[in-house]
């Protein structure tokens, strides 16, 4: 086996498989800490393991690797939904809850990144979820957040402290987001560039007089994935971190109004841009959060894991998981000696070592897959 599987699902979040698509299940799992975790839950990590795999040409349905890379990918996802549960245990101990209306803002924007509800529920049925599992994910990353503060609420830095990092580098610090009108030329000729040049002061009359809105022309023109947000491009950005091309960069960050778009287009090498400002934040109290974090965010996050650490500990499963992936000692012959190697030896990066002769088997030896 290869080594990247000791990485398949550490640290995975729900996004990060949104990214790749409800027949999920209301059955719990596993009851850990007295947490109920859903089967959807787990069904949700073991498909993405799966996915992560594909995606490196690894057959998962091969009788005798494909065997052992689903045991361990089950196993690891055990793991992580038993930290999970403890987690949320944490946060009950510490009377955190989640604000109904944030918990939706966040489901919101998980099912934004599918262009229709269509879409949306064929990966539901993909990964073998329903949207109450998915929105128990979600539950837990926002406790995980709040609990992660809780834990260090203590450790701030004075008001002087924070204003003199911050006045020492404020373009570090001040973020600016930002939407595009694109208009790119049909062609490398002059008069492509010219007809593009030409339907871009076009687009900038309608919006100057109301005739268009800059959304609208965003979804007409724009020959990216931003046709579909308005043209936002979806990142708050820096002056000293600016990802964008040098003219796109100089004329966004002359704009100085939410709102406010470029008075001419503006010329890249994509074509001819509008630029509009969409939010901003600036001044020492926004730049406060990343300036705590930069200083304090490792003594921060150990806190956090010692607590979590010291919780996983004292763990009380009162409800086992059900292996249905699990292979014995005796499937695990000379060819997975290296394969368990692979998966636990110089394992620096936190991630669950994989030893794949745990967890409940079948009384045959073979792969129990359901």
């Amino acid at each position: 086996m290869k080594k990247i599987f000791r990485t398949v699902l550490a640290g995975v979040t729900l996004m990060s498989a949104l990214a790749l698509g409800g027949c999920g299940s209301s059955d719990v799992a596993m009851v850990v800490n007295d947490v109920e975790i859903p089967q959807g839950v787990m069904n949700y990590y073991i498909n993405y393991g799966k996915d992560y795999l594909t995606s490196y040409g690894i057959d998962v349905t091969d009788p005798e690797e494909g065997a052992q890379y689903m045991s361990l990918i089950e196993e690891q996802g055990v793991d992580i939904v038993t930290e999970i549960a403890v987690i949320r245990s944490l946060a009950a101990d510490h009377d955190i809850t989640v604000d109904s209306a944030a918990l939706a803002d966040s489901l919101a924007t998980e099912k934004s990144y599918f262009e229709t509800d269509e879409a949306w529920q064929e990966w539901l049925t993909s990964y073998e979820v329903s949207e109450d599992d998915v929105e128990w994910i979600l539950e837990y990353q926002l406790l995980s957040d709040a609990l992660y503060k809780d834990i260090s609420s203590d450790l701030t830095l004075s008001d002087e402290e924070v204003a003199t990092i911050y006045n020492a580098d404020p373009e570090s610090y001040d973020t600016y987001k930002y939407a595009h009108i694109l208009i790119a030329p049909d062609g490398e000729d002059t008069a492509a560039w010219d007809t593009a040049l030409s339907t871009a002061q076009s687009a900038i009359d309608q919006i100057n007089s109301g005739t268009a809105t800059f959304e609208a022309l965003a979804s007409q023109y724009n020959p990216d994935s931003t046709s579909a947000t308005g043209g936002d491009l979806g990142q708050y950005i820096t002056k000293n971190a600016s990802p964008y091309v040098e003219e796109f960069s100089t004329a966004a960050f002359s704009l100085t109004e939410i709102g406010q778009i470029t008075a001419e287009p503006v010329k890249t090498s994509f074509g001819y841009h509008i630029i509009k400002l969409l939010d901003m934040t600036t001044g020492v109290d926004a730049a406060r959060p990343v300036i705590e974090e930069e200083q304090l965010g490792e003594e921060r996050f150990s806190r956090y894991s010692a607590a979590v650490e010291e919780a996983m500990n004292n763990v009380t499963i009162t409800k086992d998981y059900q292996r249905r992936y699990a292979i014995t000692a005796d499937d695990t012959t000379a060819d997975t000696d290296d394969a368990t190697d692979d998966t636990t030896d110089d394992n620096t990066d936190g991630t669950p070592e994989g030893d794949n002769t745990t967890g409940t088997t079948t009384g045959d030896g073979t792969a129990a897959q359901q």
